[in-house]
């Protein structure tokens, strides 16, 4: 059995219907702040009856700025699916024709004189259906708060989370007798102090109940009595008190230290810690379906205990079959350190939330094995984003984000509507895929098999090198030689980048576009479009120095600078690109240093002529139109 649908509307941000699917298992729900997480575990929560859930309040619903179109209740439908014959049984009176337990709940927006609004809940089709609250015995929901107070939530009291697992871990009523007279014949050997061990203790009493005496007489006075603890089990519980050493394994009491004292970090390890216990002691107790609801498990814990973390819920989700995890996270390393099919994206509409699986992508097994292998960290933030550039390399992936100010500049003084000023306010991610291997990245924004599935709603596009066929070459003694093209024009050579010939495919979709160089590759492009003369300074910059091929070559991109980019012909500015990219390209220097040595220059003033390529792709991803 797991939640395998839930239905919002008319709460929070979700006027319209909102239907949001699960598969069983572990659940990551990623998005950008505010695409509606919060709202769907609240939801979950609100409908299961979670005990730690508030009450319901005006603010629960949804409200419209020119308040039209208002709803007046909040409706939220529940869905589990493939229930087992013993679950059939127990939710029977939830399960409709298909054998899918529903559990609804409305809230009347209309308060009662207290302020309470009414809540109606009933399981299957019909409203007026019977309805057993012991049902809900058998479905345990935890929850792991993203604001989460751990230090509180680990001291005593009544809201400590060590009683609430404690509570679990006592279901044997003998037991429970036990604990609580342990503590009363201690309480009962305070009072009589037969043995004298506690005269300290029966002087303050003494004193006391002697000043009540002499103050207020025999007739208004009052006897008082000491003890160390309440005598019932649940006080008991709430008295326990939490201490910890950083060392696992080790016992020394006199070692052991208050929370307080704690990292907040740690302090949040031990609080999740005693979330996993409870789960266990669930788990061992053989509840029927249990969901556990965390939002961002990430806050407070460097990356390395968050790969550690997600990975161990992974193992417990495949052992326990019983058990469904939907976590909500910002954390490109979870992202990252779970299978791609586990992820499900969630987009804020006007007046909802929309979502979408991954698994049901109809993606290819090779497709998914490389996404799996590859979804790194770094390539992992495009689930966050709101719109993403695939480039081959280094070198594009560190200048596309300085040259975008540029674009982004120019087209605001052309258009009408805006587009914000550099890709980090765009909320545009530009991603390394380290070669032309876009086939595998392209099917999580759009459908290249024709079939209009929907898919991840953020604009992509892609930036790739058209990379000329060489020129074969027969020679006299009937040597076949190879000879690098280096075309003035689009028709130059033929294309060797089987990557550009899904051009066509990917730019019929909605959200998808490939760019290709039209003539060469990325930096021989940028050199012949006007930028000979910043390329080669920066060259001459950052050239090593030493010998004197190295000086031979700053002297050379000295001479190149000085054309100040005017060329009385198209092949001596062809010959001056060819050289600057043989040199970006070479051992001694390299396209990283290069494209940090520009970046620099762009950041601090310098100007560049940006091929239209390259704006299209930039404007494309930050939102706006370019003229296809």
């Amino acid at each position: 059995m797991y939640i395998s649908e839930i239905s919002i509307h008319g709460y929070k941000g979700c006027r319209d219907k909102s239907i949001i699917s699960f598969h069983p298992g572990l659940n990551i729900l990623v998005g950008e702040n505010a695409s509606g997480k919060t709202t769907i575990i609240d939801a979950i929560r609100m409908v299961l009856r979670d005990q730690e859930m508030g009450y319901i309040s005006e603010d629960d619903f949804y409200k419209a700025f020119d308040l039209t179109n208002e709803k007046k209740n909040i409706c939220i439908d529940l869905k589990m699916s493939n229930l087992t014959p013993q679950e059939k049984v127990t939710f029977l009176t939830w399960c409709n024709a298909d054998f899918d337990a529903e559990l609804h709940l409305e809230v009347e927006k209309n308060p009662n004189t207290k302020g309470y609004y009414k809540k109606n809940i009933w399981g299957g089709k019909a409203k007026s259906s019977a309805f057993e609250e012991e049902t809900f015995d058998y479905i345990d929901t935890i929850y792991l708060p993203a604001l989460r107070d751990a230090e509180s939530k680990l001291k005593n009291g009544k809201k400590s989370r060590l009683a609430l697992l404690l509570k679990h871990q006592y279901k044997n009523e003998a037991r429970m007798a036990a604990l609580v007279e342990e503590f009363l014949n201690f309480n009962k050997s305070v009072i009589s102090n037969k043995d004298h061990k506690f005269d300290e203790l029966e002087q303050a009493k003494k004193g006391i109940n002697n000043a009540m005496i002499q103050s207020m007489g025999n007739v208004f006075g009052q006897s008082v009595n000491l003890q160390f603890s309440e005598n019932t089990f649940s006080s008991i519980l709430q008295n326990i008190k939490m201490v910890f050493f950083p060392h696992i394994g080790e016992v020394d009491e006199e070692k052991f230290r208050d929370v307080a004292i704690n990292s907040l970090g740690y302090n949040n390890l031990l609080y999740i810690a005693t979330v996993f216990a409870e789960l266990e002691i669930i788990n061992n107790q053989n509840s029927l379906f249990t969901v556990l609801l965390i939002e961002e498990p990430e806050a407070h814990l460097h990356p390395q205990i968050q790969s550690k973390l997600i990975k161990y819920l992974q193992s417990i989700v495949e052992q326990q079959k019983n058990l469904q995890i939907i976590l909500t996270t910002h954390s490109a390393v979870i992202a990252s350190s779970v299978n791609i099919e586990s992820i499900i994206h969630i987009n804020s509409e006007d007046f909802g939330i929309s979502s979408m699986m991954i698994s049901d992508f109809s993606l290819e097994k090779n497709e998914k094995n490389y996404l799996n292998r590859w979804m790194d960290i770094t390539k992992s933030t495009l689930l966050f984003s709101k719109g993403v550039i695939l480039v081959e390399g280094i070198c594009e992936a560190m200048v596309i984000p300085a040259l975008a100010p540029f674009i982004l500049k120019k087209y605001n003084e052309k258009n009408i509507a805006k587009l914000p000023e550099s890709l980090e306010e765009a909320g545009v991610t530009v991603i390394n895929v380290n070669g032309v291997n876009f086939k595998y990245f392209f099917p999580l924004f759009c459908d290249m098999a024709g079939s209009n599935e929907e898919r991840l709603p953020i604009r992509c596009s892609a930036i790739t090198d058209r990379d000329p066929k060489p020129q074969v070459v027969v020679e006299e003694d009937g040597k076949i030689k190879n000879i690098e093209v280096y075309p003035l024009k689009t028709d130059d050579g033929e294309c060797g980048n089987e990557a550009a010939k899904m051009e066509t495919v990917i730019n019929e979709t909605t959200y998808g576009r490939l760019f290709v160089s039209p003539l060469k590759t990325f930096e021989y492009d940028l050199a012949m479009n006007g930028n000979c003369s910043l390329m080669a300074e920066v060259i001459k910059e950052g050239w090593p120095k030493g010998n004197e091929d190295h000086s031979g070559v700053k002297n050379d991109c000295l001479k190149i600078q000085q054309k100040n980019n005017n060329y009385e012909d198209k092949e001596s500015k062809r010959e001056d690109a060819k050289y600057i990219l043989n040199h970006i390209d070479h051992n001694d220097f390299g396209k990283g240093l290069f494209a940090q040595l520009l970046s620099e220059k762009l950041e601090n003033g310098k100007t560049i002529q940006v091929p239209q390529y390259i704006e299209n792709a930039i404007i494309w991803a930050s939102g706006g139109k370019y003229n296809e």
